[in-house]
């Protein structure tokens, strides 16, 4: 990730979600990365606009046919949608899929906070994250 990635992470956590969506979609003309979707998909939710999460969905699901898209992007987008059911199974889809690099953080990602303590994702976690790793 480029260094204007982490800050658009870091703004992002910091309710500079606008700031944020701007660069999220600077970043997409840049680059079609579909993790880049994920997170600009997340931005919209949490910032209310669901009808362009939603597009992010669809446009991550039309990728996916023509391509690898990591599971965990569709699972921050549905978590900034409040649907943790959905961005639950999602990540466990990218444990089974072996998704190391996106799914391997999912003890420190700020973005998975809200799941925290919700005993589906707990267990996930604790598959990937062994507890005497921690």
């Amino acid at each position: 990730m480029s260094p204007t990635g982490c800050w658009v992470r870091v703004s992002n956590f910091k309710g500079l979600t606008n700031a944020a969506i701007v660069e999220y979609e600077n970043a997409h003309r840049l680059d079609d990365d579909p993790y880049v979707l994920g997170l600009l998909g997340h931005a919209y939710a949490v910032s209310g606009r669901r009808d362009d999460a939603l597009k992010m969905l669809a446009q991550l699901n039309d990728e996916s046919a023509r391509r690898y898209v990591g599971a965990y992007s569709f699972a921050i987008v549905y978590l900034g949608l409040g649907n943790k059911e959905e961005a639950i199974r999602w990540l466990g889809k990218g444990f089974q899929d072996r998704a190391g690099y996106e799914i391997g953080f999912i003890r420190v990602d700020p973005t998975l906070d809200p799941l925290r303590g919700d005993p589906r994702f707990e267990k996930l976690a604790d598959q990937i994250v062994p507890p005497d790793l921690k």
